[in-house]
Order: structure tokens, then C-alpha cells, then sequence
């Protein structure tokens, strides 16, 4: 799998942007950008939600979720569309709550941990 670092650097890259002009269009310093693309650190949903639209795609795609959905246990993905915590993100910050829960299960996949529902993030 495609880390996000990986694929926020070759996207900055792409549109010729410098980790600062990252960093100014979605509200963070420069180091916090660097941070994301060497991967010691993850954005939050919203600043994820920013970057999607600066670089105009979908959270799925940014995240390099794509691939890894199809192989989402379905338990996992069905219980987090329906976990009272994901619709309130989903109302919130306006990201539909399948895509919340994908992310969610992709998190919890990277880790080898998606057995508590969603309960447990």
C-alpha cells in the first residue's frame, strides 16, 4: 500500500507547490507538511478533507484506499457506516460517513486490529 506521505509529496510535486504553499492553503506551518510526507505524523479528517480539495480528489484516493476496500472485512466497514461517532464526523464536517468508515477500517487494517466494530480507533 501506498503511503499517504508518498502520495502528498508526488501531489504537491505534480501542481509545483512547495511545502509551504501547502502548509498556507490548509491552515498548518511547514514542518506540520514535511512531518505528513516523511510519515511521522497523520493530518486530521478535516485538514484530510482541505488536501482533497486542494489537489481535487476524493479522500479514497489521497488515502491510496482505493485498492484496500475491496478487501475490507465487511463487519468491520458495516459497523463503522453505523457507529453514532462516524455520523457525528460525517454531519460535522460534511464527508459522507462511508468514507469516514473506510478510513477508519483502512487505519485499523494498517494495524491488524479491526476486531472492536469501530469502537477502538
Amino acid at each position: 500500500m501506498i503511503q499517504f506521505g508518498d502520495t502528498l509529496k508526488k501531489l504537491r510535486q505534480r501542481m509545483g507547490l512547495r511545502q509551504d504553499d501547502v502548509a498556507r492553503m490548509v491552515g498548518v506551518e511547514r514542518s506540520t507538511v514535511a512531518n505528513w510526507e516523511r510519515g511521522a505524523k497523520q493530518p486530521s479528517l478535516e485538514t484530510l478533507v482541505k488536501l482533497g480539495q486542494l489537489f481535487g480528489i476524493s479522500l479514497d484516493e489521497l488515502l491510496g484506499v482505493t485498492k484496500v476496500a475491496t478487501a475490507l472485512p465487511l463487519a468491520c466497514y458495516c459497523s463503522l457506516v453505523s457507529d453514532p461517532l462516524v455520523k457525528l464526523l460525517a454531519e460535522r464536517t460534511g464527508v459522507r460517513a462511508k468514507s469516514i468508515a473506510a478510513f477508519i477500517a483502512a487505519l485499523q487494517i494498517s494495524d491488524n486490529d479491526c476486531t472492536g466494530g469501530g469502537k477502538e480507533v
